[in-house]
């Protein structure tokens, strides 16, 4: 990385990557984190996002960089057209950047103090819920969801922007490490699940879930004209405690919601979103899209398993994206058709079968969980925790956080994988894939 540097471009002035030049044409936004600025390449307009990386700590710069990396990665890879794209990557003066697709209607912020007619509305929440289901099948979830990251392209669509980079970087830090980011650490406490707010039970539920009560707080604001379900940002810093306390109750403003919606169907919507448990709201954004009158064409391809096909898992999320485990040449290397997984061990490479890489959390457990080959009807399944013998006693130990498959915490019986399943283990994810060879 080049040498570290204070930056505040101005219009006309040039910023360059291994690709292409990009002229500032003005500023689109500014927040704790970094800037976003409108710029062009001498023929097409693009967002280019600056990060500040000067202002943040040097022990925080490294996790910060990787995870705005992450987040271009996310954005070039995935094909939705609810979805910002991102184009390039590099870095000016030492501070990452990226370029993405530029929305030039403003964000759903705008929409705010908009009376929306229960059409229109509908609308953007379809196109909301639609980018939230093209995250969730590539077992990415945003875990930022608000006004101000639902941006409208030209045909004034809505797109989905900051995924993957800044709720990965404030679940883990406290206000005295981001110092003058406090409020942009803290302000989706207002959108954020319950559990989101302690880092540990997080990723014991960390899933679709998630999403899904932000979605309803944001809903509860745009239909309000600016309420929010439980309070407002200075209540919320005020007396976190008793903030929390309300979404626990799930006490919110039923009257106000029913005064200002154009449909009472919210009602029923936003209540569900916004229950307290996790396995109390909509298991997935298809169920709400289906509430709105809408509908997703299954995509998922009918497909045949014989002694042919190789099942890999492959990381969507995590320290190294891209990465694909191949469990069937894995199970003819061991010679028997059980496979354990969990925490990469440095000091100890072989303790797994596959073992997850893990850097900046500490959420995957040693024995986290274990895979098992059926040889008549040649699917996996996936179980919680491994057999090993602990204090002596041998036995079958569940993993401390948990194994979730396409959000659904694993039972105890575990669960047979399909191809497009998503496996969540930790702050990881990976997705189920089925190659077929002949």
């Amino acid at each position: 990385m080049s040498m570290l540097e204070s930056v505040e471009p101005n219009q006309g002035d040039v910023i360059r990557s291994k690709k292409k030049n990009y002229t500032i044409e003005r500023g689109l936004g500014e927040g704790g984190f970094g800037s976003v600025y409108l710029v062009h390449d001498g023929r097409d307009h693009y967002a280019l996002k600056l990060t500040k990386l000067f202002t943040f700590l040097p022990d925080e710069r490294v996790e910060y960089a990787k995870r705005f990396k992450q987040e271009f990665e996310y954005g070039s890879k995935l094909k939705s057209n609810y979805v910002v794209k991102s184009y390039d990557f590099d870095v000016f003066k030492g501070n990452p950047f990226l370029v993405m697709d530029a929305c030039p209607n403003g964000s759903l912020r705008d929409y705010i103090n908009k009376e929306l007619r229960e059409k229109e509305l509908d609308r953007i929440a379809f196109g909301i819920l639609s980018g939230l289901d093209d995250l969730h099948s590539e077992g990415i979830i945003h875990r930022d969801i608000k006004p101000e990251n639902v941006l409208f392209d030209e045909e004034k669509r809505p797109r989905l922007a900051d995924f993957g980079i800044s709720a990965s970087v404030k679940k883990r830090h406290t206000v005295a490490n981001f110092m003058g980011h406090a409020k942009e650490v803290f302000a989706t406490g207002c959108y954020s699940p319950p559990e989101q707010i302690d880092a540990k039970r997080a990723m014991k539920v960390m899933g679709p879930t998630n999403d899904i009560y932000a979605f309803g707080a944001m809903m509860y604001e745009v239909i309000t004209h600016g309420a929010l379900p439980f309070g407002g940002f200075e209540e919320f810093l005020e007396n976190i405690p008793a903030y929390e306390k309300k979404k626990k109750e799930e006490s919110w403003d039923r009257e106000r919601l029913n005064a200002k919606s154009p449909s009472t169907k919210w009602e029923a919507i936003i209540a569900r979103c916004l229950r307290y448990k996790p396995e109390d709201r909509y298991q997935n954004v298809r169920e709400i899209i289906s509430e709105l009158g809408y509908h997703i064409a299954d995509d998922s391809a009918d497909y045949s398993v014989d002694e042919h096909s190789q099942w890999v898992l492959k990381v969507q999320n995590g320290e190294e994206i891209g990465r694909t485990y191949h469990l069937n040449n894995l199970m003819q290397y061991k010679g028997k058709p059980v496979l354990s997984l969990g925490w990469y061990n440095e000091e100890d490479p072989f303790t797994n079968d596959i073992g997850i890489t893990e850097y900046f959390t500490q959420f995957i457990s040693n024995y986290h969980a274990t895979l098992q080959y059926n040889p008549v009807t040649h699917h996996w399944t996936i179980k919680d925790g491994q057999f090993r013998t602990k204090d002596g006693t041998p036995g079958w130990y569940p993993s401390t956080n948990g194994v979730f498959v396409n959000g659904s915490r694993l039972k105890s019986d575990g669960r047979i994988l399909t191809p497009g399943d998503i496996i969540i283990i930790g702050d990881s994810t990976l997705k189920v894939l089925l190659h077929q060879e002949r």
